[in-house]
């Protein structure tokens, strides 16, 4: 069996979360200011659905994990899925903002509720999940699976540049609906490029030692009894939080305290610039330090970050540096992060003799999309908090101080809490007796 990536099939992974951005990057960055500026809902009540969709999503991770554990195709077990979802993922984005003006209040709430539940909790569940998946089937070798990482980190943060200069332009041009059909449009070809060029390495289904199948109940079992598991889903939540309080709240920290939402690009460009080179570095980097150490160091960075934007929040010079700080901070909590998750999948056969991918990186999923709810709650409620009127040509001296408190204080309590639970998540120092110890197992196996 070929167990080696070619760079194409490196390159055509990485754009698959290309796809996924320009659905949720979007869906993150602006829906929140399409729903209060345009539809005219409340942020708390928009804030308040992100949020109860979100904890949903945890049921239908797990979930959804458990179901492409199961699935057996001639294309493996995970690919399938990013087929299938890739057109729904379009159509929903498109969905999302298209809200019909001739609804009532009650409608409009009733409206972007449903959308938005079968948007994250159903379709980008199924595509997210089984993408990431992905990662740990396409190549066995540790060194692999950063390098894919880190090309997809890439990717994604030129994507998300691509979306923060673009957005509001093409919405001043086509309206939010054409937004929204051009990325979705983009969105499924990208998708549709890693499933046509990516193949699984690894066997379909889930079995225990000797190959028998493993039940739903008892695989779930299994997964809560590895620890790493439990840390590394709460990194995810914690992470994607900031992350989600970062994009909701960047266009209003642009427009209503730097005083331009032209500068939502340049402020983008600070946080994601670093990352982009810093992932194309971070192979090199995991050699000197390893994954573990690169994060400790990571959140200690994104801490000192947010700190130098909090001592002068109006300031365009002191947003710049911060951005800067904060994205070279997050660089291996984007490529090293994921990464780690296939080193859990890993620890978790050496330690109980069952491989379970999916249902594991249900921990990125459910991180990911639980984080960005909690993330746009935060923005929704302490937009409420501070007052915010969508209708108003300059938000009142009230609400300018909430952006400038939730944009700074939020993100580095979260990165705090998260500097801790790390210190409890160092699997680079038994990962060389994994590997070791794995390769035999499989050799004795004959796979």
């Amino acid at each position: 069996m070929e167990n080696k990536p070619s760079l194409w099939e490196k390159l055509a992974f990485a754009v698959g979360d290309g796809g996924c951005n320009f659905v949720w990057t979007t869906i993150g960055s602006f829906l929140t200011l399409y729903y209060t500026d345009s539809v005219g809902i409340s942020a708390a009540v928009i804030g308040t659905i992100m949020l109860l969709t979100r904890l949903l999503d945890g049921v239908t991770d797990l979930g959804m994990g458990a179901v492409i554990d199961r699935t057996r195709t001639r294309w493996g077990k995970a690919r399938p899925w990013v087929l299938w979802s890739a057109v729904p993922m379009g159509l929903g984005l498109v969905l999302l903002f298209n809200v019909p003006a001739s609804l009532g209040s009650s409608g409009k709430i009733a409206y972007a509720a449903v959308t938005y539940t079968l948007m994250a909790a159903v379709i980008y569940t199924a595509c997210n999940l089984s993408y990431n998946t992905l990662l740990s089937l396409t190549s066995p070798n540790p060194k692999d699976r950063v390098l894919m990482s880190s090309l997809r980190f890439f990717c994604t943060m030129g994507v998300v540049l691509i979306i923060n200069y673009n957005t509001m332009n093409l919405v001043d041009r086509f309206g939010w609906n054409g937004m929204a059909l051009i990325f979705g449009a983009i969105a499924v070809a990208l998708l549709l490029i890693t499933f046509f060029f990516t193949k699984e390495r690894s066997a379909t289904g889930i079995s225990g030692k000797n190959g028998e199948r493993i039940p739903v109940g008892q695989s779930f079992r299994i997964l809560f009894r590895n620890k790493y598991f439990i840390f590394v889903t709460l990194i995810f939540v914690i992470n994607y939080t900031a992350l989600g309080v970062n994009n909701g709240l960047r266009i209003f920290y642009a427009r209503d305290v730097l005083g331009s939402a032209g500068l939502m690009g340049t402020l983008t460009l600070c946080f994601i610039l670093p990352k982009m080179i810093g992932n194309l570095l971070y192979p090199q980097i995991t050699k000197l330090m390893g994954k573990w150490k690169s994060l400790v160091l990571g959140y200690v960075l994104e801490m000192a970050g947010v700190a130098i934007m909090a001592l002068t929040p109006a300031s365009l010079g002191t947003a710049v540096a911060g951005l800067v700080l904060l994205g070279i901070g997050g660089i291996p909590h984007t490529a090293g992060l994921f990464a780690l998750v296939a080193d859990v999948i890993d620890y978790g056969e050496w330690k109980t003799g069952v491989r379970i991918d999916g249902l594991t990186n249900s921990a990125t999923s459910f991180g990911m999309k639980v984080g960005a709810g909690l993330g746009s709650a935060i923005v929704g409620w302490g937009l409420a908090w501070g007052n915010y009127d969508g209708k108003l040509a300059a938000q009142t001296a009230e609400t300018v101080s909430a952006i400038k408190i939730l944009f700074t204080a939020a993100p580095f309590v979260l990165f705090a809490v998260g500097l801790v639970i790390i210190m409890f998540t160092n699997i680079d120092k038994i990962y060389p007796r994994i590997s070791r110890e794995l390769a035999e197992r499989r050799s004795e196996a004959g796979q």
